[in-house]
């Protein structure tokens, strides 16, 4: 309309005043037509300003629902109960997964989100170890995080298996927490990852954090808004997973011309160095009881899985002033390292809240959660989270022009002619991001530790020319790349690679050529959740996931923690699934593989009791098995008597089922 009615003005000013066909015979003049583009140009502004307020609704309905955090991730399975279906567990915590075959990617799927009330949803992630620049000040700029170097008492060994001892003395300290074995500290270094989220007003879409595997699918914001809603009105799923849910708003709205000025939300995820070290004991393992009862696993033995998530908490020190502030205080906003911001609160300078005693001026360009003022708020406190009801909000300032600014008033305080202290203020603009923890990774020497001196290659051809996989013989690796990461030798580590997740990429272990012409066994050098179990340590964690659930800090879910705290062991008995595992098989052409499959426990003690039962397995490498399923009393095994009808599977897989479900209800039969 308003397009319209400025067409019709400049028609009818653009005829000249001596024009005697035109001033008499108009029914309105130009004079009026601009009067009323000026009504319809306010009427847009403030419906504008009304959809400004219905966002800002939106966001405080859902800040008042629960914390900042993750919500649910994509489902992958159904069942009788509603527990077992997926919600921020499946099968790990927040949906990590194995990619350690990779030199720096770390495996999260897609998760749905609340950040400062905003709702949103991620492609799968899949990020890398890098984190804020060191040196630029550019906007998104990052650098790899350095790995931590190979312990000289492991070098100065001349053969590899005295060098695999040695490294096995390293994770046992590590594990045990124990510096008397060996000082671990210098070379288990803990990192930070995090998610960051902000408004930008990039016009074009950017892909906002580096992965090897993924990026948004689309060529535009607008072009990924339709293909969201292509997938959200369909129900269908990008078969990549790489759409993602990013709302637009309206920043502001000039009040003169109606233009409304939009922002694009954007996150990533990306990490950073903690400088001291972060004991073990500080995480504290949350009780996911609906996991548990599906499992039929205790607290103890969930804690073995990739499905337990922990809170970081150091019991010596207050709520106020935790490891977690330590840390995150430590993490720029968008300005990178070396930022010094800060902001007014209404006139009044913010202090970091975590010295009681002293009144140091908070650099707001790294992330806090709380402040301190100089006066006591109407609350009796001088102490102030930041949000309403929110332990997990990070905010940090940020000068960047690309991160959307909000209107604000600037103030500051002077002397007045009275020789008293008034507050001055200006208008001004503001830009912040806000970030949420997502987990701790310990980073190892496994990462520079070579002892066959494979070779390196920075391009990704050259490793796997002439078709080769890292099988035996020519097929061996002729050398390893960023994501083909295996120089760990094979025999430092017992057991297998964890593979539970469909989404997992890394192998139990391939042939690389060493440059003595050998082929050498090796397993993957890259970040895993859980290492396989290494001879006289066991197995290692060395991804601690501490995300917060966003709706664990409803009003509703606190009563449901305080009752389960009440009451925990009420919910002990059979677990309503028991996982079984097919044996490994590497036959070509189709490589190596395996299969899990889930039985009720009815269906447990039907077979334990000498019963055959029929399964379907779970798809791998694109094709699935039906087995008939068999316990044998003699040797306490499981076995399968028939595959697609055949004695054995045309694919390789040994009879040998392995049971994946531990726990006092199936540690007996």
């Amino acid at each position: 309309m308003i397009a319209l009615k400025l067409l019709l003005l400049v028609v009818v000013c653009s005829q000249t005043i001596g024009d005697k066909r035109s001033s008499t015979n108009d029914k309105k003049t130009c004079p009026e037509l601009s009067n009323e583009l000026d009504e319809l140009r306010k009427t847009v502004a403030l419906l504008s300003k009304q959809v400004m307020r219905q966002q800002s609704f939106v966001e405080e309905s859902a800040r008042m629902s629960g914390n900042s955090g993750i919500r649910v991730v994509r489902a992958t399975r159904k069942g009788l109960k509603n527990y077992e279906s997926a919600s921020h567990l499946s099968p790990g915590a927040f949906a990590i997964h194995d990619h350690s075959n990779y030199e720096r990617t770390l495996g999260l799927g897609e998760f749905s989100a609340r950040m400062n009330g905003l709702e949103y949803r991620t492609r799968h992630n899949d990020f890398k170890l890098v984190m804020p620049s060191t040196t630029s000040k550019e906007y998104m700029a990052v650098e790899d995080i350095p790995f931590p170097d190979v312990p000289p008492e492991v070098l100065s060994k001349t053969t590899v298996q005295d060098q695999i001892l040695e490294m096995r003395e390293w994770f046992r300290a590590f594990k045990e927490q124990d510096t008397s074995i060996r000082d671990y500290t210098k070379y288990f270094k803990p990192t930070l990852c995090y998610i960051e989220g902000s408004w930008t007003t990039k016009k074009n879409l950017i892909e906002p954090f580096q992965s090897d595997r993924h990026l948004l699918d689309a060529k535009s914001w607008d072009d990924l808004h339709m293909k969201n809603r292509f997938v959200s009105l369909t129900g269908v799923k990008n078969r990549l997973e790489n759409i993602a849910f990013l709302p637009t708003t309206i920043m502001s709205v000039n009040m003169t011309t109606g233009v409304s000025e939009y922002a694009q939300w954007i996150y990533r995820i990306i990490c950073s160095p903690i400088n001291f070290d972060v004991p073990l004991s500080y995480f504290q393992q949350e009780d996911d009881l609906s996991y548990r009862v599906d499992s039929g696993q205790t607290l103890g033995e969930t804690g073995k899985t990739r499905a337990a998530r922990y809170k970081l908490w150091d019991s010596s020190s207050t709520p106020e002033n935790q490891i977690l502030d330590k840390i995150m205080n430590s993490i720029p906003g968008m300005d990178n390292f070396g930022a010094n911001l800060s902001f007014t609160v209404f006139g009044e300078p913010m202090y970091e809240a975590t010295n009681p005693e002293d009144k140091i001026a908070l650099n707001s360009g790294y992330y806090h959660r709380a402040y301190k003022t100089d006066l006591n708020g109407a609350g009796g406190m001088t102490y102030a989270a930041f949000g309403f009801n929110d332990d997990n909000l990070w905010v940090a300032l940020t000068s960047q022009p690309d991160v959307a600014p909000f209107e604000t008033d600037k103030c500051w305080q002077i002397i007045n002619d009275k020789g008293k202290l008034a507050t001055r203020c200006s208008p001004s603009e503001l830009r912040v991001s806000y970030a949420m923890p997502l987990e701790i990774v310990y980073l190892t020497p496994l990462a520079k530790w070579n002892p066959y001196n494979i070779t390196f290659h920075n391009d990704l051809t050259t490793a796997v020319k002439d078709g080769r996989n890292g099988n035996k013989g020519s097929l061996a690796l002729n050398g390893i790349d960023k994501i083909h990461f295996y120089m760990t030798p094979t025999d430092f580590f017992k057991g297998n690679v964890d593979k539970s997740d469909r989404a997992d990429t890394v192998r139990n272990f391939v042939y690389v050529l060493a440059p003595d012409g050998e082929a050498k066994k090796c397993s993957a050098s890259g970040v895993k959740i859980i290492q396989q179990e290494i001879e006289g340590v066991g197995k290692v964690r060395n991804r601690y996931v501490i995300a917060t659930v966003a709706d664990e800090y409803s009003s509703q879910w606190k009563e449901i923690n305080a009752l389960k705290d009440k009451v925990l062991g009420s919910a002990d008995g059979p677990p309503t699934s028991i996982t079984f595992e097919m044996s490994l098989t590497t036959q070509e052409p189709i490589g190596e593989h395996t299969h899990r499959f889930r039985i009720n426990y009815e269906q447990f003690v039907m077979l334990v009791s000498g019963e055959e039962i029929r399964v379907f397995t779970e798809e791998a490498q694109e094709h699935a098995h039906q087995l008939m399923v068999s316990y044998v009393f003699e040797t306490k095994t499981f076995v399968y008597t028939d595959c697609d009808g055949e004695l054995f599977c045309k694919d390789g897989h040994a009879p040998l089922i392995s049971l994946e479900t531990h726990n006092s209800y199936t540690e007996t039969r």
